[in-house]
């Protein structure tokens, strides 16, 4: 069994899932965050065995962890329903409580996981800004200057760092290989070392041209816009969903 795992307005991974039946991964299902947040019936069990997970859905489909053979995980977080039953309260650390179910059950999956959840999120590796500077730097990237003090807004430290009217240039490493626009060798090989570094099976990666004609880090996501590949990244997923390994 394969799994799709999104939002239910998550259009780039429905698109995918799509795209996937085509390429003869079978059985591919598709869950999305609301059919987990009504689930009938969880058991998730942590022990020296290891982990064992069985989810019954309320359409009846069930899913097992032992049967697991590979996932797209785009989760961005639980679903809040299951929230709306504590008390007031109390729903701080229901929340917390049920983000720490989710890491554990999720990083408990079979297969190749794409993105396995980290403690930075449920789909991988989020930074602030500085943290990404600081990665892409080391992988060979240039990256611009880049403040921010006490007095700048929290939400400054997770916006891209292109100038204004600047063109972006849209990339995704998945497991190894660069997808999207044409770009010098270098370039791609510092963004596959960005994307190694960072932990990430899948990372999109937005560069611009600066004056000097240098390409510049702007941003990194774990969960970019899968239509920047267009069929050949498609064809890679499910390979690696596939096999396991890069092709």
């Amino acid at each position: 069994m394969w799994l799709v795992l999104c939002s239910s307005d998550d259009l780039p991974a429905l698109r995918a899932y799509e795209e996937l039946q085509r390429r003869d991964l079978c059985p591919l299902e598709l869950v999305v965050s609301e059919s987990l947040g009504r689930a009938r019936a969880w058991e998730h069990r942590v022990g020296r065995a290891g982990v064992s997970t069985k989810i019954e859905l309320a359409d009846g489909r069930i899913l097992r962890n032992s049967q697991v053979q590979g996932v797209l995980n785009r989760l961005l977080s639980p679903h809040q329903d299951p929230l709306r039953i504590a008390a007031a309260e109390d729903r701080d650390f229901a929340a917390a409580e049920l983000m720490a179910f989710y890491l554990s059950w999720l990083y408990g999956l079979k297969g190749v996981v794409i993105n396995r959840p980290s403690p930075r999120g449920l789909c991988g590796g989020w930074r602030h800004t500085s943290e990404w500077i600081g990665l892409a730097s080391r992988a060979g990237l240039a990256v611009p200057p880049y403040r921010q003090t006490g007095r700048d807004s929290p939400d400054s430290g997770y916006r891209s760092l292109a100038p204004p009217g600047s063109s972006i240039t849209r990339l995704i490493v998945l497991a190894g290989k660069v997808f999207g626009a044409a770009i010098p060798d270098r370039v791609a090989d510092a963004a596959t070392k960005l994307a190694k570094d960072a932990g990430a099976e899948m990372l999109g990666i937005d560069v611009y041209l600066d004056p000097d004609s240098q390409w510049t880090f702007a941003a990194a996501s774990p969960i970019p816009d899968l239509s920047i590949g267009g069929q050949p990244l498609l064809d890679h997923l499910a390979c690696v969903l596939r096999n396991g390994a890069r092709p």
